[in-house]
């Protein structure tokens, strides 16, 4: 071993657990920062993985006060994932966050070997200009602070919320796994003891329009070993019905705290299960829809009978894109025509101002 090496080991706090965050719009947060998420303790720390007009410095640690990811984003799940882990872990561990997340990314613009080209027609400028913060290399970004924040801790865990733009086929599966194998080796971490957690979008239940998303999204723990899918159940969406509302996010946080306790500290677990339960937070009270529809198909028209009646009815793709809305103004007996849409699986929302009911539809003529 040589002296560099022996220095940098004993700088390492073993009891500062670090955990890498990365993933699209859901990861780096959407939703308002409320009074009661600024409460943050002297434990919970976020690094840096950009410069920004609010004092942070690329690849310095902060106290971790929303928002995480970077200075222009919003609420997310990593904030209550780390203060619900300091309610639970012993008094001399820190926690400490190193997130890079673009929003609408595929899952390829992590991946080393084909992102520079990806990346590089792009053509989307609110895109680039998130692209740009990075370095227009997101993967590289969260290595470099990976590294970084390895110095002075240890990475216990990895959490991805990445699956509304194209976690529908054994490629994104593979690409995942691909970029926490590469993340494994650059980094030289135990696989064993580094989980890698993986968030259900939206649930379709709730109006979440990428909701068939979590299918693949839950299958990727039936092929990779230490792997685990965080559910979304309860946590409720925003008003796109793509993202998660600002108490969504809080419990989908807690979701990956505990998740992640039962995969490596079963017995902080069943603390954090109860101290959830005394606090109320382990169920979550959810509106059920009582909007129900009928469809057949003609040719190029969709005649659908409802329960109730539809003011209007959203065509999204599955990347989460909105392609045709249909407004109907209280109609419960109508036709929709399909001629114009996209040839490909799409998903039609229906929707009043109390429920959503969706669809999937394969248009193919």
């Amino acid at each position: 071993m040589t002296i560099m090496s022996t220095l940098q080991l004993q700088a390492q706090d073993q009891n500062f657990w670090i955990f890498l965050c990365f993933g699209q719009s859901n990861m780096a947060g959407q939703a308002p920062i409320e009074q009661q998420d600024l409460t943050v303790g002297d434990r919970y720390l976020s690094m840096a993985t950009t410069d920004g007009g609010d004092g942070r410095k690329l690849g310095t640690w902060r106290k971790a006060v929303p928002p995480l990811c970077r200075a222009d984003a919003h609420l997310g799940p990593a904030d209550w994932f780390g203060r619900t882990l300091v309610d639970v872990v012993p008094e001399n561990v820190r926690i400490g966050i190193v997130s890079v997340a673009v929003e609408g990314c595929p899952i390829t613009f992590f991946d080393k070997d084909q992102n520079a080209a990806l990346i590089a027609k792009e053509e989307r400028d609110w895109m680039n200009g998130i692209l740009d913060q990075y370095g227009r290399d997101p993967y590289q970004r969260l290595l470099d602070m990976a590294r970084i924040a390895a110095k002075d801790g240890v990475i216990k865990g990895i959490l991805l919320h990445q699956g509304e733009t194209d976690a529908y086929n054994d490629e994104w599966r593979k690409t995942v796994r691909k970029i926490y194998r590469d993340l494994q080796q650059e980094l030289q971490f135990d696989s064993t003891a580094v989980p890698l957690l993986v968030g259900e979008v939206v649930r379709g239940e709730y109006g979440g329009i990428c909701g068939h998303a979590n299918p693949a999204i839950n299958d990727i723990a039936n092929h990779y070993a230490n792997t685990y899918v965080v559910s979304s159940e309860g946590c409720m969406p925003s008003d796109d019905n793509l993202h998660f509302s600002s108490e969504g996010y809080r419990q989908l946080g807690r979701h990956y705290a505990l998740r992640y306790l039962e995969a490596a500290h079963p017995a902080l677990a069943e603390v954090c299960r109860q101290q959830l339960a005394a606090a109320g937070l382990d169920k979550v009270s959810v509106a059920t829809s009582n909007l129900t529809v009928n469809t057949k198909r003609s040719g190029t028209t969709l005649s659908v009978t409802a329960s109730e009646p539809v003011d209007k009815v959203d065509v999204v793709s599955f990347s989460g894109q909105t392609v045709k809305t249909f407004t109907l103004n209280g109609k419960k007996e109508f036709n929709l025509s399909l001629e114009q849409l996209p040839k490909e699986k799409l998903v039609f929302v229906f929707q009043n101002a109390n429920a959503k009911a969706t669809i999937d539809l394969i248009i193919d003529n």
